[in-house]
């Protein structure tokens, strides 16, 4: 009997079930604040992000394995700013006891309005493309996890201190990179509307085919617009973003004879062990293809 429970015992310590029961489980509704809890938590968390790497956040759909981890989850981090348009069947699963958290809330972000579409002058919920917002995302972050597991608090201080560092960091890197674009060049149309913090941050003209991927995509007035956005301004290149078709960028691109490049990264981190599978990877990958098709003559 013993030999047999000591066998059991090792196994279960061995097994990352069995080191992750000894971790609270924190649940994230997608990839990029996956990157900034892993990076605050480090060992101290089990975290598990509901939206797969490279699908649409927006409307994303649970799973059955996602409601297993709700159940279990002792802290929620979501964005909020209505990017997640699902988070009533969050709500839902998650036990009364268990505190869901919009970081963006949180954090006392400044926002911006939505540019374009349906929901423009609304706030837009893509704070995180401004890596000195996403710094404020992660001194929240640190703040709520030190509640839930408050004997590891002065680690997730430490933790988001530096990361924030990283982050400023980053942003005069990202600065750096694109100052070689000219004034004239700086213009940015994408598929969705989503870099109007990434715009103000490093001085771009900004706008989408569509406003929020929560409304329909590729609509005639939307083309009609956006076309005439481009016979006045005629930038150099049209993008397209990872979490959607470039097919309504190609035939917009088609119609106007601007040529497209792409992915963008703005929804989802790219896949783990790509150069955009963390956020500050994402975000020197887009800053390449910007610089890249924003500076070629053709």
């Amino acid at each position: 009997m013993t030999r047999r429970f000591l066998i059991l015992l090792l196994a279960s310590l061995l097994s990352p079930l069995g080191w992750a029961q000894d971790r609270p489980t924190v649940v994230v509704t997608f990839s990029v604040l996956e990157d900034f809890v892993a990076r605050v938590a480090g060992e101290h968390a089990e975290i598990v992000s509901l939206t797969p790497r490279g699908a649409e956040v927006h409307e994303y759909e649970l799973r059955p394995g996602d409601f297993r981890a709700l159940e279990q989850a002792e802290l929620v981090f979501y964005n909020g700013l209505e990017l997640e348009q699902w988070m009533g069947q969050v709500r839902a699963v998650v036990g009364a006891d268990v505190a869901v958290v919009s970081v963006a809330a949180e954090s006392g972000v400044e926002t911006l309005p939505i540019v374009s579409g349906d929901y423009r002058g609304q706030a837009d919920p893509h704070a995180w493309m401004d890596p000195r917002r996403a710094g404020e995302y992660v001194v929240a972050i640190a703040g709520e996890l030190s509640r839930v597991i408050p004997d590891r608090a002065s680690t997730f201080r430490a933790n988001a201190k530096a990361y924030r560092e990283e982050l400023d960091d980053l942003y005069r890197e990202m600065a750096d990179a694109l100052d070689v674009i000219p004034p004239e060049r700086r213009v940015l149309i994408s598929s969705e509307a989503a870099f109007v913090y990434f715009a103000e941050a490093f001085d771009f003209l900004h706008d989408g085919i569509w406003g929020n991927n929560a409304e329909s995509e590729g609509a005639p007035r939307q083309l009609m617009r956006i076309i005439d956005l481009i016979d006045q301004r005629r930038p150099p290149a049209l993008f397209w973003e990872s979490t959607v078709s470039s097919r309504t960028v190609e035939s917009v691109s088609a119609d106007t004879g601007v040529p497209y490049d792409g992915p963008l990264y703005v929804d989802s981190l790219g896949e783990v062990g790509t150069p955009a599978g963390s956020y500050r990877g994402m975000m020197r990958e887009n800053v390449r293809v910007l610089r890249d098709a924003l500076l070629d003559d053709g």
